[in-house]
């Protein structure tokens, strides 16, 4: 079998590690990776891209929100089952936080809550820069497997999939997996003109802005090893230690209502904090106060989703990750889900591939990949849906909050889910905390079991 994973994010890069680890008899298999571009180190800070019109190429890789993300236990675990050398530097590079600590803008504490999954060893969430888990990817799967040349078009109107490549090149593939984030090639392929009119990425109503500053770690992290959240009438505010508490690297983000996207993301840094001072500036903490001026950071993000799509792939191409389902920000899982993706995947795909060996030519290898993207789609759809959905409820609404009634509603809202378990499973489920406690092999093996394969 051929396969060619189109975007080197971290979709594109789990799956092709799973691919090594579960595919049966993986060297007399051909797997390409292509992404459109080079890694040019710490994209942390200043972006030299005047606009999100030139961004539209970008894979999840490139497309890097400057501030940190963190990886729950159940990404974790899903990490260390792809790869255990991932897991232990992204572990090593990022924090662990062992609790969530929720305030109001205010100055009033609502809850520390444990991010522990009480497995045995126990996991927690960990904390790292966004473009430090693509790093850590990189590093293991190495920077000779990777192809930076452009997709521009994918062809699925043949017997196979056909690559067009903006050098002039081509290549076919059984396979065609689409790691390339939420301006996806691979989904321009599989929806034809439905992707444009139906299925384009949509604005959240919400945009966001963040980076990392260096300096003493506030006591607020240190105290309880925790991520610190502040929710407000203006938007939501929240920090965390980005690296191990000695580095002395604090990643901030802040969030807020716009009903209309902005036309450009570089954005004069004066801007920026005055922005966040007319957004922040009354509130209590003395760390966003610290943060607001002391920052530099010259970008500011849209929050863009993927529509709710009727499948994810056909004719030999398959989407992953971002291209599949772009996850809100509040929902804390975008990397996580992604994780999940390429694992499912990868299993149905070993598991329908073996048993195409076995039975001498009972399964083509066609109906090997349709009965696999049939099955991620099956398995994984609810479950990302559910998550879209809980996420929202973080935010009552994208506009400002006026009305002081209001604004202790919305604070006793966070105070229930935070404080009563069984109503916060359920009012935002999958966004501080796991809703599905089965692994994503258990997942795979029960949809099997239950279609008889």
């Amino acid at each position: 079998m051929k396969i060619i994973i189109v975007g080197a994010g971290v979709a594109g890069l789990s799956t092709y590690l799973q691919l090594c680890k579960v595919l049966p008899s993986f060297d007399s298999h051909t797997v390409l990776i292509f992404e459109s571009h080079k890694p040019r180190g710490d994209n942390s800070s200043r972006s030299s891209n005047p606009s999100l019109a030139e961004q539209q190429g970008l894979t999840d890789r490139a497309a890097i929100v400057g501030n940190s993300i963190a990886l729950v236990p159940s990404s974790m675990r899903l990490l260390k089952y792809i790869d255990t050398r991932v897991y232990d530097i992204f572990k090593a590079r990022g924090c662990v936080n062992e609790s969530y600590t929720f305030r109001t803008a205010r100055g009033h504490l609502i809850a520390v809550t444990s991010t522990g999954d009480k497995e045995s060893p126990e996991e927690y969430t960990v904390s790292c820069p966004r473009y430090g888990l693509w790093e850590c990817l990189h590093e293991v799967v190495g920077e000779d497997k990777i192809q930076y040349r452009t997709v521009s078009e994918v062809d699925l109107s043949g017997e196979k999939p056909v690559v067009r490549l903006a050098d002039g090149g081509e290549e076919s593939a059984d396979l065609v997996i689409g790691a390339d984030g939420v301006r996806s090639v691979v989904k321009k392929a599989i929806f034809g003109e439905e992707n444009d009119r139906q299925y384009a990425p949509c604005y959240e109503g919400f945009c966001g802005v963040g980076a990392f500053i260096e300096g003493d770690i506030p006591e607020a992290i240190i105290k309880h090893r925790s991520m610190v959240f502040t929710f407000g009438p203006t938007g939501s505010f929240g920090y965390c230690s980005a690296a191990p508490q000695s580095q002395r690297k604090l990643g901030w983000w802040s969030n807020w209502g716009t009903p209309e996207a902005p036309d450009g993301n570089v954005m004069d840094p004066e801007e920026i904090r005055k922005q966040l001072r007319e957004r922040h500036g009354t509130w209590k903490d003395p760390v966003i106060q610290n943060i607001i001026e002391e920052m530099d950071t010259d970008r500011i993000y849209p929050i863009w989703t993927t529509p709710d799509l009727p499948h994810w792939g056909e004719g030999g191409a398959v989407l992953l990750g971002d291209a599949a389902h772009t996850l809100p920000a509040t929902s804390g899982q975008g990397a996580g889900q992604a994780l999940e993706d390429s694992v499912v995947f990868s299993l149905l795909l070993a598991h329908y591939m073996a048993k195409a060996e076995a039975t001498g030519g009972g399964l083509t290898v066609e109906e090997v990949v349709t009965l696999s993207i049939k099955g991620l789609y099956e398995i994984r759809y609810p479950r990302v849906a559910t998550i879209k959905a809980r996420s929202r409820n973080l935010y009552l609404t994208n506009k400002k909050i006026d009305n002081v009634v209001f604004e202790y509603m919305y604070y006793l809202f966070i105070y229930m889910w935070t404080n009563f378990p069984i109503l916060g499973q359920l009012i935002v489920g999958t966004v501080f905390m796991d809703a599905d406690e089965r692994g994503a092999g258990e997942q795979v093996e029960e949809y099997l079991k239950k279609k008889g394969q």
